[in-house]
């Protein structure tokens, strides 16, 4: 993979408070990287550090190709353009043509469930509501990295699942993905890499190590019927529980979207889904 960023010896300060204390990270194609940690740790900062947003205090920053950002920022402004008109803009100063923009946008607006909302203002819009323009805005165009700043704040499920889907095309496309974030269902669905902000510094953790511990459960009503489908995809199936009312997939968390669409497919009726440890 082709490296596209690094910082070495990175320092962070505003005025008389050290926000970040020499930090060391790189950044390739197809790198797909959480920050965790608690609120005001740095994590916002240091991604506005990589794409250029604020200046470092001491060290090193460097760049090995004209590296286009695309930033999905934590906190998007209740202004009073439509969604609609604000996409076109922002889409119209990254160069694209009005035509493919429109057929971009739509396409983006309908996966997103917004078709019916894109000529409200957007200040009257709900929070989750402003975070999926907030995140459409960074997706009409190609990055060569996507940084994301708590990009499921406010969105209900199935727009979760859409954003998972469309990143993982991105990765798959070349894009790396930097972003700050505290929803395990978006650590374990999207990072290979996880760095914890803490004391100033951050410290990396393989985030295959927490997969092997833990494990998503996907509860579907059973149906006698369907003759026990599920066996079909037991090779990514880790435990079975089935009280004849319910059946219990005990699945990886990196398998649980294919496992989830299988069984859908099948004609399962999903009830529930949570996180285990076993």
């Amino acid at each position: 993979m082709s490296k596209l960023v690094e910082i070495t010896n990175m320092t962070k300060s505003f005025g008389k408070k050290v926000i970040l204390k020499d930090v060391d990270i790189e950044i390739n194609e197809r790198d797909s990287i959480a920050l965790v940690g608690h609120n005001g740790c740095g994590k916002s900062t240091l991604l506005k550090i990589i794409c250029g947003l604020t200046s470092v205090s001491r060290g090193n920053i460097k760049y090995y190709k004209n590296v286009k950002f695309n930033y999905v920022p934590e906190r998007f402004p209740k202004i009073s353009i439509t969604p609609q008109q604000y996409i076109l803009r922002t889409a119209l100063i990254e160069g694209l043509a009005k035509d493919e923009i429109n057929k971009k946008s739509y396409e983006l607006f309908r996966e997103f469930f917004m078709e019916n909302i894109i000529s409200t203002p957007i200040k009257y819009l709900s929070k989750g509501s402003i975070q999926k323009v907030n995140v459409i805005q960074a997706l009409i165009t190609k990055p060569d990295i996507l940084l994301l700043d708590e990009p499921l704040s406010g969105q209900d499920v199935d727009s979760q699942k859409v954003f998972i889907e469309l990143v993982h095309k991105l990765i798959n496309d070349g894009v790396a993905i930097v972003m700050s974030c505290h929803e395990e269902i978006l650590i374990n669905a999207l990072s290979n890499v996880v760095y914890e902000v803490k004391e100033k510094n951050i410290q990396r953790r393989s985030a295959l190590e927490k997969v092997n511990r833990n494990y998503d459960v996907l509860v579907f009503k059973e149906n006698a019927s369907l003759n026990e489908k599920y066996k079909n995809i037991n090779e990514s199936i880790r435990k079975v529980d089935n009280n004849g009312n319910e059946i219990k997939l005990f699945v990886s968390e990196d398998n649980s979207n294919t496992v989830l669409k299988e069984m859908i497919n099948y004609g399962y009726k999903l009830r529930r889904m949570y996180n285990e440890n076993f």
